[in-house]
């Protein structure tokens, strides 16, 4: 845990903006924003009345993608509606971006205590724990284990990511090269795919080079999970890069989401059950063991990385240490 300055707080009108906490007040009461909406929100009024382009917003908001200009105006259209009458402190200056017009008042800044990033990992923190899918998760855990490219498959809204991201969560310390997410569900252009993954990854390819085996020599000597989320739309694309990562870089593995198969060589296709009643009766009466469950948990990532080592050690006839736990 590092100690820093905290952001400070603004006001304008009836509002209050607290990066720190992530929050919105008006008139001392809490709105719900997304995440995405809210940082809209922070690098609009941190500019001070400054014109912030659409380039630079999407920049701050996206960092690590690839999206359309329509996904900004969405979350500009829904500020508005946030704001209700006071929609006009969010000014369009056409063909160049927006402005923030309101009077701000600065507040000081708090001291916190806040965790150093990862720098081998994306993983969006939960904000809840995934009740019911325990057996699930042991089931996915070992296809991940045992196949580089899992599928998981479903009808929408039936807990596909949530299971992925618990599943890659477990997972983080059996990749010494990371775990990563790439969100497809933005992109309607399959062609972009390649460039959302470079972007996903930083990889040092020139926007000309990118291509799925590009991609794919690149990351050739690269111990790494790759979740591959939100695919239906792109299931062409999407399947072609995973071809390429299966030929081309041996210790990549892939958790992909989508309600239908990717249908690539190589592919476990794992269908995702309804989450039934009597998980639900198991989450309600839930009782925890948080000593017992931690020590078993450390047993299980030791394993899993000794795992994945000696998996990727037999198809590049390379081993290497593994780091302490």
């Amino acid at each position: 845990m590092d100690r820093v300055d905290a952001s400070p707080v603004f006001e304008f009108g009836r509002f209050k903006l607290d990066p720190h906490r992530r929050e919105l007040l008006a008139d001392g009461r809490p709105i719900e924003l997304g995440g995405r909406t809210f940082d809209t929100l922070l690098a609009l009024v941190e500019a001070e009345g400054a014109l912030v382009s659409k380039g630079d917003l999407m920049r701050r908001i996206w960092p690590d993608r690839v999206v359309e200009e329509n996904n900004l105006e969405f979350q500009i259209s829904t500020l508005r509606k946030v704001l209700a009458a006071d929609r006009k402190l969010i000014r369009t200056v056409v063909g160049r971006g927006y402005q923030f017009t309101g009077d701000i008042r600065i507040s000081g800044a708090a001291i916190a205590m806040v965790p150093v990033p990862s720098r081998t990992a994306n993983l969006p923190t939960p904000v809840s724990e995934l009740i019911g899918r325990e057996a699930e998760t042991r089931d996915v855990l070992k296809l991940v284990m045992a196949h580089r490219l899992v599928t998981l498959t479903g009808a929408g809204g039936i807990g596909k990511t949530r299971l992925a991201l618990e599943t890659a969560r477990q997972l983080a310390l059996a990749f010494s090269d990371g775990v990563f997410v790439v969100d497809f569900a933005p992109l309607s252009d399959g062609a972009l795919v390649p460039d959302t993954i470079v972007a996903v990854l930083n990889l040092p390819l020139v926007a000309a080079a990118v291509s799925p085996d590009r991609i794919a020599s690149a990351l050739s000597t690269k111990q790494l999970l790759l979740v591959l989320d939100n695919c239906e739309h792109l299931v062409e694309p999407a399947a072609r890069m995973a071809q390429a990562l299966l030929r081309a870089s041996p210790c990549v593995s892939m958790l992909a989401t989508s309600r239908e198969p990717l249908r690539a060589e190589g592919e476990f296709v794992y269908r995702v059950p309804p989450l039934g009643d009597a998980a639900r009766g198991y989450r309600a009466g839930r009782r925890r063991l948080p000593a017992r469950r931690g020590e078993a948990l450390r047993h299980a990532r030791t394993g899993r990385r000794a795992a994945i080592h000696g998996r990727c050690s037999r198809r590049t006839g390379r081993g290497r240490d593994l780091p302490a736990p």
